[in-house]
């Protein structure tokens, strides 16, 4: 979560100046604005030791580890504290275990579980705390954390597959930049002083390898001083909201990577709907925590505006449509959930059904990345190789 300054008027006048967290800053205006303040003024709390600091929020990773072994728990017929307490004996993760203390500490105070995860120190994502606060009050906590372990369960499984089938490409590419960093270095400087040797005329391409070599040669260290700050500033610039969306509406527009996108994003907002749901949230309130968990900037302004329409009267699957995003059979198969009041089991549905679309999707482009890599290199080594035997073949011909 990043921490938000803000000046805002209340309804009597009065200036008030505080923090909020938020994911981002549009996020901390709405949640604002629901306290009925007028925003004044708003700025991201900086931090130059980003790099350094340690994260208020679990990883994914560490929250999926979390409910899992919770939700385990409860199944057994344990109560949440004796649950919780169980879990300090046996966690080995520091983050985990610290929360888990300050939960079982919070317990004993009289506090309910959602409320004693919101406080703690390190804490989970707000809309999982919302979830479970629903799940007390309408008595289906047991239900809802499973359901919640598959939902963070499906994220990590997307997110590792993802990763993997990078992992090949990235190293291939890596290998790569190495061994031309060898050749720039150390072969073609012998081409090169055999090529001054000679008085040849060189070729465009040729010269321009030479002179590569040169900077490469002469200027290494501030060049690998310049690309690390410049990994560190891009790194930075990540992290700007300005570059998060457009980046986000540009990776929506490329073929294939689109189609991944969505179908992610959808399987997790139907998986995500379907817990909201049978915690017992309203619909409207169901769907902004859905919406705004999603990964993709671009498809949450797509959606963010829902909400508000169907607390005006209109129908969900009416708006889904409108947006013109997702696949007409899911549309008329939620169509038919609001009729019958089976809204809960249709998004289970809809969930389970696009695994299967995300697992091809994910597998897709996979077999397009490495593939799209090897061309890439192959047309760097082809450009090298006809920049050092053009000249050679040339003198050849003289001789």
């Amino acid at each position: 979560m990043r921490k938000f300054f803000f000046n805002a008027m209340d309804s009597s006048g009065s200036i008030i100046k505080d923090v909020i967290e938020a994911n981002n800053i549009d996020d901390a205006k709405d949640s604002i604005q629901k306290q009925k303040l007028t925003i004044l003024k708003i700025n991201e709390k900086k931090q130059l030791n980003f790099i350094f600091t340690r994260k208020s929020i679990l990883s994914l990773k560490q929250t999926s580890q979390f409910f899992t072994n919770f939700s385990i728990m409860i199944s057994t017929g344990l109560t949440v504290s004796s649950a919780i307490e169980s879990l300090i004996d046996t966690e080995t993760d520091k983050q985990i275990s610290k929360m888990l203390v300050n939960i079982s500490q919070n317990l004993r105070r009289g506090e309910s579980l959602a409320h004693s995860i919101k406080i703690s120190k390190p804490t989970i994502k707000s809309e999982l705390v919302e979830m479970i606060e629903s799940a007390e009050l309408n008595g289906k906590l047991p239900k809802v954390l499973k359901d919640m372990n598959l939902l963070l369960d499906m994220k990590t499984k997307i997110q590792q597959r993802v990763t993997n089938a990078l992992i090949y490409p990235f190293f291939l590419f890596i290998i790569t930049l190495l061994v031309v960093n060898i050749i720039l270095t150390q072969v073609i400087p012998q081409f090169a002083l055999t090529f001054q040797d000679a008085g040849a005329n060189l070729p465009g391409i040729t010269q321009f390898l030479f002179n590569l070599s040169y900077f490469m040669t002469n200027y290494g260290i501030e060049s690998a001083i310049v690309l690390g700050t410049s990994i560190i500033g891009l790194f930075y610039l990540l992290k700007k909201d300005t570059v998060k969306n457009y980046l986000s509406d540009f990776f929506i527009k490329i073929p294939y990577l689109n189609k991944f996108i969505i179908d992610t994003n959808y399987n997790l907002f139907c998986r995500q709907m379907s817990i909201n749901l049978l915690s017992g949230l309203q619909i409207d309130h169901a769907l902004e925590l859905s919406i705004n968990s999603l990964p993709s900037i671009s498809l949450k302004k797509s959606l963010k505006h829902i909400p508000e329409e169907i607390r005006k009267g209109s129908n969900l699957s009416k708006e889904l449509k409108n947006v013109g995003i997702f696949p007409a059979y899911s549309l008329t198969m939620i169509s038919a959930g609001e009729e019958t009041g089976q809204l809960v089991d249709i998004f289970d549905r809809l969930s389970t059904q696009l695994n299967t679309q995300v697992d091809n999707s994910i597998e897709r482009l996979s077999k397009l990345i490495e593939p799209t890599i090897i061309i890439i290199i192959g047309i760097v080594v082809s450009v090298i190789a006809f920049g050092i035997l053009s000249p050679i073949l040339t003198m050849n011909e003289i001789v």
